[in-house]
């Protein structure tokens, strides 16, 4: 059945749903498998702000969409320069077709249905592709599962994740839903039962990238990090978590270097997220991110944008 990105289609509307980004609050490597990846230990915290989607999706001949999967991608907060050139490699195509060849193939009558599921993907752009926030894995799992509730499939959750995880380690977390310690590629997820580990959290987004390949491969990685206790990690992650991709990165960059080193100085801590460059820290407000984000964007050429967002999860806060 066709694939399409058709810049005909209507313009987006406003059935829009958030997919969220996440942040590792630390990243360790304990060991590097027997099948060449890396054992990980890392905690995925979501975040209340990332890319928007507006699913129009059906099933037969009424909407013209029948065996369609069409996608669009809008600028929001980002412009859609990180597009793939070629709709099939399109993490939301990817995604839809996943879960349409699973209807297929899952049920004696699958592929007579899977024939007529058809979807309309509108997508408002606000995650830097490679920050290392996850933003194309959590519009991915956004997708399964609005997919799932328009298609009227009433897959369990489980079964969603298992089919995610295909698509890439971390799109389980999403699908899930709520932030979780991770083992294995990522992939191995354990909600862990306290509370946001902050409140807010300012994360700025350079005009630097970094290659995740180059980085799992670098000579220097520290592979052999100790697994440590979760609770005592959770409750020290700023001091005893790190980021092992960190040294790398920013000893490569000397601009990204200074924009650390000034995040640590005014917010009092800086990380790194992921194998991106997009660097976060823990603010006690709304304002207080602003504040801080504003003074370091009129100082750093270098730093494109910033934002403030709240740990999902969190109550309610004053903006002050």
């Amino acid at each position: 059945m066709p694939v399409t990105d058709d810049q005909s289609l209507t313009p987006p509307g406003s059935d829009w749903v958030c997919a969220g980004c996440k942040l590792n609050l630390f990243l360790h490597i304990n060991h590097r498998r027997d099948d060449g990846y890396h054992e990980l230990q890392t905690y995925f915290q979501l975040l209340d702000y990332g890319d928007e989607l507006e699913v129009q999706a059906s099933e037969g001949d009424q909407s013209g969409l029948a065996g369609r999967i069409l996608v669009e991608w809008f600028a929001g907060d980002e412009d859609t320069s990180g597009r793939p050139a070629r709709a099939s490699d399109d993490l939301l195509v990817r995604a839809a077709l996943a879960l349409r060849e699973h209807v297929r193939t899952s049920s004696p009558d699958g592929a007579k249905r899977a024939d007529r599921l058809g979807a309309h993907i509108v997508l408002r752009k606000h995650m830097p592709v490679g920050g290392g926030l996850g933003g194309g894995s959590a519009s991915a799992a956004k997708l399964l599962l609005e997919l799932n509730r328009l298609w009227a499939l009433d897959l369990p959750i489980d079964e969603l994740e298992s089919l995610g995880a295909k698509l890439g380690a971390d799109v389980p977390v999403f699908i899930r839903g709520e932030s979780a310690l991770a083992e294995g590629i990522g992939d191995v997820l354990r909600p862990a039962a306290v509370r946001p580990l902050a409140t807010y959290f300012l994360v700025l987004v350079p005009d630097v990238s970094a290659h995740t390949a180059d980085l799992f491969a670098h000579p220097n990685l520290l592979r052999d990090t100790p697994k440590q206790d979760d609770a005592c990690l959770l409750s020290n992650w700023q001091t005893q978590g790190e980021n092992v991709f960190q040294p790398l990165v920013l000893a490569d960059n000397a601009t990204l270097q200074e924009l650390h080193d000034r995040l640590r100085e005014r917010a009092g801590f800086a990380r790194m997220t992921g194998s991106g460059t997009c660097l976060f820290a823990p603010v006690a407000s709304r304002a207080q991110g602003e504040s801080i984000g504003r003074e370091i964007l009129d100082a750093h050429p270098a730093l494109l944008r910033f934002f403030v967002a709240a740990a999902k999860g969190a109550p309610n806060q004053s903006v002050t």
